[in-house]
């Protein structure tokens, strides 16, 4: 998945500090990243290419993580300096505007997960100018990564919004659909957002409800991830069909719905996603459940 960038390191601890020459700027402008083209293909643009007025100028930038030892710092969207940190990295040789979506694409792993991650702070930045209590400028925090109001005191910290990705099976069948509205035509998992007083489990019964009019039995946690392309924090659950097969799919939010037997599912051992990892997982036979839900008879365990 996305995230599994080993032997590289996240470091994810908030710091103040000053930019080094191989520190990495991150730039992000109309919802295009700036990276530069090399011979090893995309690169983050370093401290060490930029005018030297630049790399001494820190009140227009702002810290975000490392990975391994090497820093990342955004343009920060709420600066002065903002367009001409934005303007000289346009400057430099060879520089790019890549999209969200093509950090799908972008290899190594780390480099897709770095870029998809800053991506998901500036626009927490953008979105954090002032205070929604009292309607204040908001200020950066220097102890931690918040936006605190100086006037009435409410911190906010990066959103983060809570979803599930749930592989309904029955026997050798998982329920595939796709959604409406949407570019892709690959087939993904029932899937939705967490709301306000429910549990995980709480969701994965009524998302499958919802979008397919199924019942389900046996919701186990497999693992999760962190998807920066929609601010979210995803949870995956395999679960079993309880009751009748016959689904009734709510089409204003999909555009399909199919019990699809094993063998006609197509590998997707290279995809960045949870979703892609829990098919996977199903076409071969490698999910935590299959030697008691699929192997044995049908097994007795409570409801969950």
């Amino acid at each position: 998945m996305i995230q599994d960038i080993g032997p590289h390191i996240y470091h994810n601890e908030y710091h103040l500090r000053r930019p080094q020459a191989s520190d990495c700027l991150v730039g992000v402008k109309d919802g295009m990243l700036y990276m530069a083209e090399s011979d090893r293909g995309l690169e983050y643009v370093r401290f060490e290419m930029l005018p030297a007025s630049l790399r001494e100028n820190e009140s227009g930038i702002v810290f975000l993580f490392q990975i391994d030892d090497i820093s990342y710092f955004l343009v920060d969207p709420q600066a002065e300096e903002y367009e001409l940190f934005t303007g000289e990295l346009r400057k430099i040789k060879g520089i790019r505007e890549v999209p969200v979506q093509e950090f799908r694409q972008i290899r190594p792993m780390w480099k897709a997960f770095g870029g998809i991650t800053a991506m998901q702070l500036n626009n927490w930045y953008c979105n954090r100018r002032f205070c929604g209590r009292c309607g204040s400028k908001m200020k950066k925090s220097t102890e931690e990564r918040a936006m605190r109001c100086p006037e009435c005191g409410l911190t906010e910290y990066p959103k983060i919004c809570p979803a599930v990705i749930i592989a309904v099976t029955n026997k050798d069948r998982l329920m595939m659909t796709k959604y409406a509205g949407r570019a892709s035509k690959n087939y993904a998992l029932v899937a939705g957002f967490t709301e306000i007083g429910e549990s995980f489990e709480e969701t994965v019964r009524r998302e499958v409800m919802e979008e397919v009019g199924l019942k389900v039995k046996n919701i186990t946690y497999y693992k999760s991830q962190p998807w920066s392309f929609s601010e979210t924090i995803l949870a995956g659950f395999f679960c079993q069909l309880d009751g009748s097969e016959e689904y009734h799919m709510d089409t204003r939010e999909l555009s399909a719905a199919e019990w699809i037997s094993r063998d006609q599912i197509q590998e997707r051992s290279q995809d960045i996603s949870l979703t892609g990892e829990m098919i996977e997982a199903f076409r071969t036979k490698t999910y935590p459940q299959y030697d008691m839900w699929e192997k044995k008879p049908e097994n007795t365990a409570d409801r969950s």
